[in-house]
């Protein structure tokens, strides 16, 4: 878990990720830096969440998050794929 700028995630969440995506999140949270970055619902059961697409060290990256108590917790974050890299493009 991290509290820096009110952040949390699961450690072994973030391991798998790392090892999965090659994707820090303690990267990845910089993607809430991008002023550019473009956010929309994502489809999941239960709770709310959202995908955020923007650039964090020159790579359109897409971020899963939900929030909790003020708090954004990481869900997973990875490269984004072309279509998403064309929706943040073009913001379609």
């Amino acid at each position: 878990m991290n509290n820096k700028n009110k952040f949390e995630w699961d450690e072994n969440k973030r391991q798998s990720n790392i090892d999965k995506h090659g994707i820090d999140f303690e990267d990845a949270i910089q993607i809430f830096e991008d002023r550019m970055r473009v956010e929309a619902p994502s489809s999941q059961k239960g709770e709310e969440r959202y995908i955020t697409f923007g650039v964090v060290n020159e790579v359109v990256l897409a971020v899963v998050y939900t929030n909790r108590n003020n708090v954004k917790r990481i869900i997973s974050a990875r490269v984004a794929h072309e279509n998403e890299r064309r929706i943040y493009y073009f913001q379609e």
